[in-house]
């Protein structure tokens, strides 16, 4: 069960929308799912490699209370950062969500 001080952080999520345009080429823009309060934490190279995801950088572990329809394709806007969800857990009979993030480097 997380604490509500430990929601210290705000949070937006954000789906990808794909739309076509006029020369009918795929384009991607982020829309708002939701803004939670989270706990972002940096995740050690320890903790990366129990995760199992050697080929991908995980750079931050974040928690929140469970939102419905949360999936890997999302990502985070946390501070001026972009988080991209790497995996998604559900702890706590579907009380709380753990999100894998890899940090885009501009």
């Amino acid at each position: 069960m997380i604490l509500p001080g430990q929601l210290r952080e705000r949070v937006t999520v954000e789906q990808p929308v794909r739309t076509t345009t006029t020369l009918g080429e795929s384009q991607i823009t982020w829309s708002t799912y939701a803004t939670r309060w989270a706990s972002v934490e940096g995740v050690s190279s320890r903790e990366a490699l129990q995760y199992g995801q050697q080929q991908i950088e995980i750079t931050h572990k974040v928690r929140m209370r469970y939102l419905d329809g949360l999936t890997h394709e999302m990502r985070l806007q946390w501070r001026s950062r972009t988080l991209d969800v790497v995996s998604v857990l559900e702890y706590a009979n579907r009380s709380e969500h753990v999100l894998i993030c890899q940090e885009q480097v501009a």
